[in-house]
């Protein structure tokens, strides 16, 4: 009959097997990159079609937020 100490050995060792073969499988684990979609004359709104100061700090805005996220 096992003791006390060996039945935790075989859980220990059960629970190293089963850790190792869970990172061996995020090995080849890819990151999900969405596409960077920028503004459209449709996302303007209408009211500021005219504006160039409204479009030019749009697209400065546009550029930072793509800097940010869109390595």
């Amino acid at each position: 009959m096992n003791t006390e100490e060996d039945e935790f050995k075989r859980i220990e060792r059960e629970a190293l097997r089963l850790w190792a073969a869970q990172t061996d499988e995020d090995d080849d684990t890819q990151v999900y990159k969405k596409p960077w979609v920028g503004l459209t004359w449709e996302d303007m709104p209408e009211e500021h079609a005219g504006d160039s100061n409204f479009l030019s700090g749009a697209r400065w805005a546009e550029a930072k937020l793509k800097g940010r996220n869109h390595d």
